[in-house]
């Protein structure tokens, strides 16, 4: 099967259709020239003027004719940048469902197709397995690559010049064939961060001017700009603005790190975006930018000495001053909990406040945690003692915080409500939270650890579980957080955990190797540990139910292992060295066992990754010697034996950046760059879509 190219980015073939190519071309060249003179025109007009030319040009625009507008960022006015043309009026009986548009962009030269036809041979595929549905080439660089979240929507960011940058997204249609339904050109600016939210409808992006740009769906399926929120222009080297959909998708913030001010819009009825009014304007100095929480209707600010807490009102369509206090420090960091019932404020000094949000919506300080004022010796020098780090748990009922002393202190809720200091940990080398928060880790240094039970019953606190592992240096909890891992470079094994059913914690069995552990894992199933030690052995150890262990699958490698880890089920294990790449998993009886093993002469890999079913995996990498190839991508794929074999290798004439699947996994995404010549320049990038079909060619090329 040979590849298909489905992109608009593709080359026109067929002789037959030059007579009336070259004067379609032709005609519509000197619509360049009209529009740069209209555009010149424009900026000098009153902004009145301005908007009746452009009432007037929509009105009497011929049919099927429709242009876009945009600010432009030299002179503050608008312009013309883009026409579109469909010629559904010209066949009014047509029953076709998508719209046949094509668009004129004003700010590039209009040309026979875009891309080099040198360009569109950079690959070459082994078997024409899969079906190329978009190739996308740009003459610089690609900055950004992005899928949708369930991968029907694909973004490309890139530049053919410094002055001429590209946005191209594509959309997957109800036949499965890929289209281009946007085009965005930009001189000087360019689009850096994209954000789709989960209807994917609307799309969100940032500009390296300081632009923030909000785009929807139209009723034919194409991004129209329905928003610019600005912002001062940026300067060189100033941090790009940041913006984020909140955790619900009803609003937006965005938060400009050189003013640090915050600017907070919600969707409104008519499917547009509203600023919320602000008694004045929100910043946040010094600290790092702000997010919203799962239920996005607070933010916490520290604007130097003063820490506010603002209410999002959609009613009254503004943000309401919620709390606010001066403390007699700078703040240093402040933290909000996950479901806003919490925060915290931590000036610089030796105490850091707690607040509380009570039925009413109403924020008031429900406690204080203050740490000793002594002269310590810190680096080297002698200071005094103050708390230098503070975090709150995910249910934001505990707190930990740690000075400058090494003693941290665990603070929560008592039996009355009030909050108070639970447990003091001192001369620690650090204390912290496991993910869920429920459970507190404190290393004392030698191998000596200790667990807390936030959850024990009486949340006293008084009793730790103690850890030894002589030579250890890591500990980390499974998913579950039933179990942890001990290990470390100065011990030869690896140490599982567990409670006895008495609430104890145990010795539940060993990994062990000839020399120390350079890395430990356990998978998201918690039935099996890979261990990687410095004697280039991989050791995957299989556990019971009850966390014993079985027979382990012993891996040598000749030298260091580069990479290695469980798939996200956890059914799968991988192992990279060098040219080499060996996939783990299990036989019938859940006995794990080595499947693949694939080496690549001449290239070095530098990842792999499973698609969502883990069906499919693919291996991308770069060439070491100079055989004019020096990217590669590598398929598998679980046939019908229930065995993987090799589906597709493509190599590439230049190095590949990154490749990836889509979401959903029917796509693979390669993104591969021009640096031919061994220099660091950018002359030239390449973005490939494929399709992976359902089924391939019934003999594999390769099985292990």
């Amino acid at each position: 099967m040979q590849p298909i190219a489905q992109s608009s980015l593709r080359s026109i073939d067929g002789s037959g259709l030059k007579k009336d190519e070259e004067a379609l071309i032709n005609g519509l060249k000197p619509i360049s020239g009209l529009v740069a003179n209209f555009n010149k025109s424009i900026k000098e007009a009153s902004e009145p003027n301005q908007n009746q030319s452009f009432k007037r040009l929509k009105e009497h625009l011929p049919p099927g004719w429709t242009i876009s507008t945009d600010t432009n960022i030299d002179h503050r006015k608008l312009e013309i940048v883009e026409f579109r043309f469909s010629t559904n009026h010209l066949s009014p009986g047509t029953t076709s469902q998508e719209p046949d548009i094509e668009t004129i962009h004003c700010d590039s030269p209009i040309e026979s197709g875009n891309i080099d036809p040198a360009k569109l041979e950079i690959f070459q595929c082994k078997t024409n397995g899969l079906e190329l549905q978009v190739q996308a080439c740009f003459g610089r660089d690609i900055q950004t690559t992005c899928f949708s979240p369930t991968g029907k929507n694909l973004l490309i960011s890139g530049s053919d010049s410094l002055m001429d940058h590209s946005l191209v997204t594509w959309r997957q249609g109800v036949d499965g064939n890929w289209s281009e339904n946007n085009r965005h050109n930009a001189k000087v600016s360019n689009e850096i961060f994209f954000q789709f939210n989960r209807l994917e409808n609307t799309l969100l992006s940032t500009c390296s001017d300081g632009r923030v740009k909000v785009r929807t769906l139209d009723s034919d399926g194409r991004w129209e700009k329905l928003l610019v929120l600005g912002h001062l222009p940026l300067e060189d080297g100033d941090e790009p603005v940041s913006a984020n959909f909140s955790p619900l998708q009803d609003k937006i913030m965005t938060y400009d790190h050189r003013d640090g001010i915050i600017n907070v819009f919600r969707v409104d009825g008519n499917n547009g975006w509203t600023r919320l009014n602000q008694p004045s304007k929100i910043r946040q100095i010094g600290l790092s930018a702000l997010e919203f929480m799962a239920a996005n209707n607070y933010l916490l600010t520290c604007n130097g000495i003063k820490a506010t807490i603002w209410g999002c009102s959609d009613q009254s369509n503004c943000l309401e001053n919620k709390f606010d206090k001066v403390y007699d420090s700078p703040i240093e960091d402040c933290q909000m909990s996950y479901d806003e019932q919490h925060a915290l404020i931590l000036p610089r000094g030796n105490q850091v406040f707690f607040l509380a949000r009570d039925v009413d919506g109403n924020w008031s300080q429900v406690g204080e945690v203050r740490h000793s004022e002594q002269i310590v010796n810190h680096h080297n020098e002698h200071v005094r003692n103050r708390i230098c780090k503070a975090s709150l748990n995910h249910s934001g009922l505990y707190a930990l915080t740690r000075d400058l002393a090494n003693k941290s202190i665990i603070s929560g809720y008592d039996d009355h409500g009030a909050w108070v200091e639970k447990r003091e940990i001192p001369s620690c080398d650090y204390a912290i939270f496991s993910h869920s928060g429920r459970k507190v880790l404190a290393s004392f240094g030698s191998g000596s650890f200790k667990v807390w039970d936030c959850n024990s019953i009486g949340n006293s606190l008084d009793k730790g579980q103690p850890l030894e592992h002589i030579g250890s240096d890591r500990v980390i909890f499974s998913p579950s957080e039933n179990l942890l891992l001990s290990y470390g470079v100065l011990t030869n094994y690896v140490c599982i955990w567990g409670d006895d059913e008495e609430g104890n914690l145990v010795e539940k069995a060993r990994v062990c190797h000839q020399g120390g552990i350079f890395d430990a894992r356990i998978n998201n199933q918690e039935d099996s540990v890979l261990s990687v030690g410095l004697d280039y052995f991989v050791k995957i150890q299989g556990l019971d139910s009850d966390g014993k262990r079985r027979e382990p699958l012993v891996v040598e490698q000749q030298g260091r292992v580069e990479l290695s880890g469980f798939s996200p089920s956890g059914s799968f294990a991988i192992i990279v060295k060098g040219n080499t790449a060996c996939i783990l998993g299990r036989d019938d009886n859940r006995e794990w066992t080595q499947q693949v093993v694939t080496r690549l002469d001449d290239y070095l890999i530098q990842f792999v990754q499973f698609n969502k079913l883990e069906n499919h995996f693919l291996i991308f990498g770069s060439g070491f010697k100079d055989h004019g190839k020096p990217g590669f991508v590598q398929l598998w794929g679980i046939g019908d034996d229930d065995k993987w074999a090799e589906k597709e290798l493509i190599t590439l004439d230049h190095p590949v950046e990154m490749a990836e699947f889509s979401p959903d996994g029917d796509h693979l995404l390669i993104h591969c760059k021009n640096n031919s010549g061994g220099t660091v320049s950018l002359k030239g990038a390449t973005a490939l879509l494929w399709k992976i079909p359902a089924s391939f060619p019934k003999q594999p090329l390769n099985s292990p």
